[in-house]
């Protein structure tokens, strides 16, 4: 039996939080989820997901800032992250800095599956 992929959702709006970890556990993704940037960073330190999904705009810290520590770890560097937002206007900076996909809000399911599947 293979094991199951885990995605870490970093996402400060509960409803886009919820219904994201509801769409990926349709397909048999193991998920879990953190509210913000410090949580997230908290959660992938101490049990390495094989991919993290993760908002820009969340208070305490933002996704910009979580992924750059991502990246500067070389404990951390490696795990891919797909940076979400509704501004395009973040693409650019988020791929620099080491996403590995930006995925534009809203997203469609076909959108996310795509994105999660080809990080792996």
């Amino acid at each position: 039996m293979s094991k199951k992929t885990r995605v870490l959702i970093v996402e400060d709006d509960e409803a886009i939080r919820f219904g994201t970890q509801l769409r990926l556990e349709t397909r048999e993704y193991t998920v879990s989820t953190a509210i913000d940037g410090c949580d997230g960073l908290q959660q992938i330190r101490a049990d390495q997901p094989d991919v993290v999904l993760m908002d820009i705009r969340m208070p305490n810290m933002d996704g910009l800032t979580a992924l750059a520590e991502l990246k500067a770890d070389p404990t951390t560097s490696e795990i891919p992250v797909i940076i979400a937002s509704a501004s395009l206007g973040d693409k650019t900076t988020a791929l620099d800095i080491g996403a590995k996909y930006f995925l534009c809000k809203p997203y469609s399911n076909d959108a996310l599956f795509a994105v999660v599947d080809s990080s792996l």
